[in-house]
């Protein structure tokens, strides 16, 4: 999952006061989505404890728009009381959220390179690899090997 800094302003910045704890906290959150994502994408009910977890972590630190005037008009942020760990856990368990519930979710794969953990969002439905230019290129340059070894 990647946070965007417009969506996430606070998420950027929360990164550098993090400690072990927060770090567990944020671990937890990937480790919870990697289970549930796994049985999502592929049409399977999740697992009821790490949806609960990943409710758990945003309910740690909720969301408020906060209200501001720039001068000219009226603006918006979202940011989260807590911890360090406890808003960045939110903000990745609500990211989480948002994916395990985009329809787009059953068309997630796992990159066919050997050696890679990735998933990705093919842009085009043949699509292999998650970087054509990395893993895309290992494989094609070892079936280059094998044919001409």
């Amino acid at each position: 999952m990647h946070l965007q800094a417009g969506r996430f302003p606070e998420a950027q910045d929360l990164a550098a006061g993090l400690t072990g704890a927060d770090l567990a906290a944020v671990h937890a959150v990937r480790d919870h989505t990697a289970r549930a994502l796994d049985r999502v994408r592929h049409g399977s009910r999740p697992p009821a404890d790490a949806l609960a977890a990943l409710n758990e972590a945003q309910r740690a630190a909720p969301a408020v728009a906060e209200l501001a005037w720039n001068g000219e008009v009226v603006t918006t942020v979202r940011r989260r009381p807590g911890s360090p760990g406890a808003r960045l856990s939110a903000w990745l368990a609500e990211a989480a959220a948002e994916l395990l519930t985009d329809p787009a979710v059953a068309k997630i794969r796992q990159c066919e390179a050997g050696d890679c953990v990735m998933l990705f969002l093919p842009a085009r439905p043949r699509r292999r690899w998650c970087s054509p230019a990395r893993c895309g290129n290992r494989v094609r340059v070892a079936r280059h090997y094998q044919r001409h070894k």
